[in-house]
């Protein structure tokens, strides 16, 4: 549609076109390939540098090569500066390289005679809508259009349109961003006709998307820093057009691209954890997945339980007894009866105590830092008020930081420094040394090789609570918990290896309607996708978990997929079950009636929980059912094979069965 608006003014259009179409070229007779320029991210700059010469110059030989060489400097600068930003500042480029380029096109416009004389022309609007609008809403259609170089009523009010089509955030954010920047622009120079008549007032719009939901997740306080960014630019676009007026250099979008840049820079310094790292379509769709984000994989480090069997959380984070001040990330486990009691008998002995001398194992791979084995167990009763934390093990985990495993048994440790341990590996047995009122292990993350140092966040991974398995979790006092451990049968099913193909017959209500096939593929990241037409389907597994990660396009059978498996243990759990969380667009559209009248899209995207549950009916086959609002619900079933990996699946009236291939005979 943009492309079609621009066709109102054809000489703008063929500029942009020929433009993006040069540096594009350009890119490939460098040695660029097509996947490093297919996302345009390093061709949207060209195409702007390409309508702002299109607004001075009629399209010609001469302008033609004028754009190709413009559109050249453009991707060179383009490319140089986002590796520059990207490495020192973490930062995107946005558009810096057409301020630049276009601010030297004006520059260096009028000293060309030839072209300056010759293909200087008055860019005509259309400008249909001018008289039927009052001058405050024409300012903000004619803003809007001049983000493509169009300041037309008509072409912003048919892109307002498909904005709120598109995305209702964006819409609110746009409407409150122009009437908050002319406002204070109109009270701060006394005109609010010159406010609402002013084109720079774009940079407004430009802000408020940005901060408000691009850069990051919508919420109240990403409004409010969007407007906080609006209010400056009021003064910074005054400023920017005083000095550049002298040089007949539009503002173009450098307020914009100053005020979103230093924004994005000082969140980032304040570890804003309101910023998404993957941005898809709309802001409504970038919220949904980085929430999606939290709820299936870990924020924080991800550990195996240190034990094999079950345990009891004795005391978490932030306990009731220690775990305080820089030492409150901590857990501590002990084993319990059907009574809830830790000991046999009267507990006062250490034997009586069902996790005395029990085997303590790794909970992740590094290398061993240091060990401490010759501390006595205290009788029970007493406590070592000198030796705090007993003998004990500390590893380097290679992720960074180090693990400390402590009140271990004397003489029990089984590793010594420099040793490497792979998680599950025992290294010593459970004791009571240290300050250790009955037997227990204790576990915390730690900056420094140090027992003594701060603890840090982390979290379990791979963990089994009354039948129910956590990818991530952190369980609560007196919860009952053992580790999962992987199993090579689905270890081998969640292979998938590189152009392997995977043929379905697809049945709906039993009946053939087609053949399909999904195939295995690499990014150019590393990660594996199965791929069909243009959609992708990212998967692949964690050292306890599968996952398919996420869904890039809209192929339906693809869909299906993912929702009959978006998670598995890597390990059979009898009658075990876990949750996960399906994404609302995967079954609602983007736009309807309802989502317009209801007011809470306009500020927050739908709240998001776990919409989806799973369980074991055998150790091949795991059923689950997805509610997708209050009435309606889709039941799902797969059927796993070590061959095939993937025999069959179901989703409602959908079947798809696996057309197995023929074993080569020697």
């Amino acid at each position: 549609m943009v492309l079609i608006l621009t066709l109102l003014n054809p000489t703008l259009a063929l500029s942009g076109i020929f433009s993006v179409l040069s540096a594009y070229l350009f890119a490939r007779f460098l040695g660029y390939q097509k996947e490093f320029l297919a996302s345009g991210y390093y061709t949207y700059n060209a195409l702007l540098v390409g309508l702002s010469i299109g607004q001075l110059f009629s399209f010609s030989p001469l302008s033609a090569l004028y754009l190709a060489i413009s559109a050249s400097i453009t991707f060179l600068i383009t490319v140089s500066f986002a590796d520059v930003f990207n490495r020192l500042f973490t930062l995107p480029i946005l558009s810096i390289p057409f301020v630049i380029v276009s601010s030297l096109i004006y520059l260096s416009a009028s000293g060309f005679s030839n072209l300056y004389v010759n293909e200087l022309y008055a860019a005509g609007h259309i400008e249909l809508l001018s008289d039927v609008f009052p001058l405050w809403i024409n300012g903000l259609l004619k803003s809007l259009g001049a983000i493509i170089f169009m300041p037309d009523p008509l072409v912003g009010l048919l892109l307002l349109t498909m904005i709120l089509i598109n995305s209702r955030i964006i819409f609110l954010l746009i409407i409150a961003g122009y009437y908050f920047g002319t406002f204070l622009q109109g009270t701060f120079t006394g005109s609010y006709t010159a406010a609402y008549s002013d084109l720079n007032a774009f940079n407004y719009l430009l802000i408020a998307v940005a901060l408000g939901a691009i850069f990051n997740i919508p919420n109240i306080k990403s409004y409010g820093i969007a407007m906080i960014g609006v209010a400056a630019a009021s003064v910074l676009i005054e400023s920017i057009d005083v000095f550049w007026s002298q040089y007949n250099i539009p503002v173009f979008t450098l307020p914009f691209t100053i005020i979103t840049l230093v924004s994005i820079y000082v969140l980032g310094l304040l570890n804003y954890p309101l910023r998404p790292r993957v941005f898809k379509e709309t802001p409504e769709e970038t919220t949904q997945y980085f929430h999606i984000q939290k709820l299936r994989y870990p924020e924080t480090m991800p550990f195996v339980l240190p034990f094999l069997d079950n345990w009891t959380v004795y005391q978490g984070f932030d306990g009731k007894w220690t775990h305080q001040g820089i030492w409150k990330y901590a857990y501590d486990f002990v084993k319990t009866d059907v009574l809830r009691k830790t000991y046999q008998g009267d507990g006062k002995h250490l034997t009586d105590y069902y996790c005395f001398q029990q085997p303590v194992s790794a909970p992740c791979k590094g290398y061993v830092a240091y060990v401490a084995d010759c501390f006595p167990d205290n009788p029970i009763g007493t406590v070592d008020n000198i030796n705090n934390w007993g003998n004990y093990v500390i590893i380097q985990d290679i992720r960074g930081y180090y693990v400390g495993i402590c009140h271990l048994a004397q003489h029990s440790v089984t590793v010594k420094p420099g040793d490497w341990v792979e998680p599950y590996q025992v290294i010593g047995a459970c004791g009571n040394s240290g300050y250790s009122p009955e037997p227990h292990i204790h576990m915390q993350y730690q900056t420094t090789s140090m027992m003594t140092s701060v603890t840090i966040p982390f979290c379990f991974t791979g963990v089994i609570e009354h039948n129910q398995y956590f990818n991530h979790h952190l369980p609560d006092d007196d919860v009952e918990v053992h580790p999962n451990f992987p199993h090579a049968f689905y270890l081998q099913t969640c292979n998938f290896v590189l152009d392997d193909v995977f043929s379905f017959q697809v049945y709906k209500n039993d009946k053939l309607i087609e053949n399909i096939a999904f195939k295995t593929s690499m990014a150019l990241d590393g990660s594996f996708y199965l791929g069909r037409d243009d959609s992708r389907l990212y998967l692949g597994k964690t050292d306890q978990t599968f996952f398919c990660y996420t869904l890039v396009g809209n192929d339906t059978y693809l869909k299906m997929l993912y929702q009959a498996l978006p998670s598995m243990p890597l390990n059979y759990i009898k009658n075990g079950h876990w949750n996960d969380v399906i994404p609302t667009s995967f079954f609602a559209p983007k736009f309807n009636l309802q989502t317009l009248v209801n007011f809470s899209h306009y500020f927050m995207p739908s709240p998001l929980n776990c919409n989806a549950r799973y369980q074991f009916e055998s150790d091949t086959e795991i059923t689950g059912t997805i509610q997708v609002d209050k009435k309606y619900t889709i039941h799902t079933y797969i059927k796993l094979d070590a061959y095939v990996k993937i025999h069959s699946f179901k989703v409602d009236d959908y079947h798809f069965i696996a057309t197995i291939p023929e074993i080569k005979k020697s």
